[in-house]
């Protein structure tokens, strides 16, 4: 068996490969230096100084028996004959294979590629690096690309650090695209009221690197000078070196219901599983819509998955249908979700008030078969949230109009 990916969905995989029983010859391939590690602190925890380097690396457990090929970078697929095409011209053959290879940052196509300046946190090493300018005594300006929970994660990490902060944000309110607008609107709020700069539907049209310091234009006529940029514009599939191998990478690997990679044809490949943030697979517990789910919780629960599918087929595996959660802290508030909210297109606050900045939002969205709840969103409400977890998926009762117009 092999797995292709260094992270924890691959290392969660592997765990369950031998938990399951299977005792045969075990690789992972890992293009990193390091051993898995867990990637949600780097834009919190340890740019901080929390957590060290050595406290994010995932204890791999010596029963596992693996050879680990780090440092390994994956070239190709070729599917036919079941083997990876490493760098350098090796072939790794497997009677089994998860792909599990994650996602790399998103960046500028307009931004200054070789600036010392400008940087993404994806990687331990990117953190590293963001890490040492926060630290450095010339650092005092930073500007963040970005309003999803890593660009704002950032923002509150930075502020920590004493530094003045500018949040530069395309779309309207933060965190829309996870939380929609109401709920987005009170991570706004948080933000400004802890000293950030939110500068939002903004667009950067000029960028100078001066050596010393950055400029930076907006479509506005701003100008903002900056010791440096961290781009916190999410992540794009690691899918460039399946190019040519048959499967289906529009948006990540395609996937069936059971986790098994799915070709461009629609076949199903018995001896290929993905897992992770490079998956995208139909959650039945929703609709039959194939997606992908970045967060750390599915990233384990899905490695699960995967590994049991691979071991009994796809004809017998079961299909995997969780309820995603994750969970942010915004200058000490405590964000926690369940479900996936972007896909509600009516939302209702169940517990406490907007303006308290302490609540339950409810997302929901109508189907032929009623009302159907796809996530909840609680502010500081951890023990409250728990009442609304086991309704995600479920249809609610209509309300006919005289209950409407009781209310």
């Amino acid at each position: 068996m092999v797995v292709a990916g260094g992270g924890l969905a691959g290392l969660s995989a592997a765990t369950r490969l031998r938990e399951r029983g299977f005792d045969g010859e075990l690789v992972l391939v890992g293009e990193e230096t390091h051993l898995p590690y867990s990637r949600p602190p780097l834009s919190k925890q340890f740019l901080s100084g929390e957590l060290s380097e050595e406290q994010l690396t995932f204890r791999a457990d010596e029963e596992l028996e693996a050879h680990w090929l780090l440092d390994t970078r994956i070239v190709g697929l070729d599917s036919h004959r079941s083997a990876l095409e490493l760098r350098g011209g090796e072939r790794l053959p497997f009677d089994g294979l998860v792909v599990a290879t994650g996602v790399d940052a998103k960046r500028l196509p307009e931004a200054p590629v070789f600036s010392e300046r400008v940087r993404t946190v994806r990687t331990l090493r990117d953190a590293v690096t963001v890490q040492r300018a926060m630290r450095a005594a010339q650092a005092h300006r930073v500007v963040i690309l970005g309003g999803g929970f890593v660009g704002c994660e950032l923002a509150c990490t930075a502020r920590e650090h004493g530094m003045d902060v500018t949040l530069v944000v395309h779309s309207a309110p933060l965190l829309r695209r996870v939380l929609g607008e109401r709920v987005g609107g009170v991570v706004a709020g948080i933000q400004r009221r802890a000293g950030v700069d939110v500068r939002l539907s903004t667009k950067i049209t000029d960028w100078q690197d001066h050596g010393t310091a950055l400029r930076l234009r907006l479509d506005d006529g701003d100008v903002l000078d900056c010791d440096f940029v961290v781009l916190g514009l999410g992540g794009e599939p690691r899918t460039e070196w399946l190019r040519g191998s048959g499967l289906d990478v529009s948006d990540g690997v395609l996937c069936g219901p059971t986790c098994h990679v799915v070709d461009e044809w629609g076949r199903t490949m018995p001896h290929i599983v993905a897992a992770g943030d490079v998956a995208r697979w139909p959650n039945p517990r929703f609709d039959s819509q194939p997606r992908r789910v970045e967060h750390l919780i599915h990233a384990v629960e899905m490695g699960q998955h995967a590994a049991d599918a691979l071991l009994r087929g796809p004809n017998h595996a079961a299909r995997f249908a969780p309820v995603p959660r994750f969970w942010s802290e915004q200058h000490g508030t405590r964000i926690q979700a369940t479900g996936i909210p972007s896909l509600g297109t009516d939302v209702e606050i169940v517990e406490g008030s907007l303006r308290s900045e302490r609540f339950v939002a409810r997302y929901s969205r109508q189907t032929p078969y009623g009302p159907q709840v796809v996530a909840a969103v609680a502010f500081d409400m951890p023990l409250e949230l728990l009442e609304y977890r086991d309704q995600i998926g479920r249809s609610r009762p209509r309300r006919n109009a005289s209950r409407r117009k009781r209310r």
